[in-house]
């Protein structure tokens, strides 16, 4: 089956060559008509989430080392697994969990509340606002001057806590990342994942407190992880700890991840990713030459590949107010990418609203393995991209 996929790739990235590639082009702008539609009528495809922006305001003052915040929300079946892979820790500082349970219907409150008799861990009950709205309400009430993000269905190995801890206090960074393990749904622990860089997940990391002053998930939303590039990454610096792989990431059904390909909710790609830049210069944030080459990727295949569950009409109108927002970023008008291939083509489509262009570069780099996007999406996504 591997081979019968790779020879699928040379075939497709040898009719993607130049000159096929051109005359493609040429060929489907003959009936590649775009309808310049606004965000209002994206928004009847998959409503924008309202009031996603919420600044964190700190609480409390600082009486511990460090702040562990778990969300949790219908996960009765893991909870147990990942609070005491937490609570067990050997740490030489003093630590608090903060269990956020998001309006859970099963066992998943209680489970909380009985670890909420040891002292060193808060449980907070609220109605159901999201992963976002759970994390945020860790965040306000957190007295940790280090701050750490686990998912509920998720573990941490034995002495995570103390390398992270260690490797953040010896460095001048903000912030300090470890890759992980997969896991699977009944708790084997796999293989470490190699493209750490790769993933926006706040989870598998520590921030000093400072980080999270006057920021916040976007709430309501999928795709929070789009803070990391957009708001994060160009104002703060990180520490990569690759040789730690402490982290255990669960692979269970139902999951947002296993979701998105069938959810029309995956347009929150887009919504957030707006949101997030809209709101830049309201932080004082100016992006640079760095940072297009990190939030640039974030138009293309990756966009593309969340928002699957879309049909054709919907696509091209997201394509359009893509457009818009990446052309409304002033920096990054002065500056191209660096990156090579058919990115380079990414960045022309975005510029002149060449839909036929961007589709077309999207399968040809999810023909080079490029993640995001799988091959077979960008398949169908480009024969059906008159439907």
């Amino acid at each position: 089956m591997l081979q019968i996929l790779n020879l699928i790739k040379k075939a497709i990235k040898l009719i993607l060559s130049s000159p096929i590639y051109d005359g493609l082009l040429r060929l489907s702008r003959r009936s590649d008509a775009i309808s310049y539609a606004s965000k209002a009528k994206l928004g009847m495809v998959s409503k924008r989430p309202s009031n996603m922006f919420m600044p964190i305001v700190f609480n409390e003052g600082v009486s511990y080392d460090i702040s562990i915040i778990v969300p949790v929300y219908n996960v009765e079946k893991y909870l147990k697994p990942c609070l005491e892979s937490i609570v067990t820790q050997k740490f030489s500082g003093k630590f608090e969990v903060i269990i956020v349970d998001d309006g859970s219907k099963d066992d998943s409150g209680a489970i909380a509340d009985s670890y909420g008799l040891m002292p060193n861990v808060l449980v907070i009950h609220q109605v159901n606002g999201g992963l976002s709205a759970a994390r945020n309400a860790g965040l306000r009430v957190s007295r940790g001057k280090y701050i750490m993000f686990v998912d509920s269905d998720d573990m941490i190995g034995p002495g995570y806590l103390e390398a992270m801890w260690s490797r953040l206090d010896q460095t001048s960074a903000d912030f300090v990342t470890s890759t992980f393990r997969y896991m699977s749904d009944d708790g084997l622990v796999g293989e470490i994942e190699n493209d750490r860089a790769s993933w926006m997940v706040p989870w598998g990391r520590l921030y000093r407190r400072e980080v999270w002053n006057r920021l916040g998930f976007p709430v309501g939303a999928w795709y929070e992880d789009l803070i990391h590039p957009l708001w994060i990454d160009c104002r703060f610096n990180d520490e990569p700890c690759y040789d730690l792989s402490g982290y255990y990431y669960r692979i269970r059904p139902g999951s947002i991840m296993q979701s998105t390909p069938t959810n029309v909710k995956g347009l929150d790609s887009y919504w957030v990713l707006d949101e997030l830049i809209s709101y830049r210069s309201k932080l004082g944030i100016s992006y640079s030459q760095e940072d297009f080459d990190r939030i640039f990727p974030l138009f293309g295949p990756l966009l593309l590949g969340r928002t699957v569950a879309l049909d054709n009409g919907a696509r091209k109108t997201m394509f359009t107010c893509c457009c818009d927002t990446f052309n409304s970023i002033d920096e990054f008008s002065m500056v191209s990418t660096s990156m090579n291939g058919r990115w380079k083509d990414i960045e022309r489509a975005l510029r002149t609203s060449d839909y036929s262009r961007y589709l077309l570069a999207s399968l040809s780099l999810a023909a080079d393995g490029v993640t995001g996007l799988s091959l077979s999406d960008a398949i169908h996504i480009w024969v059906n991209r008159n439907r």
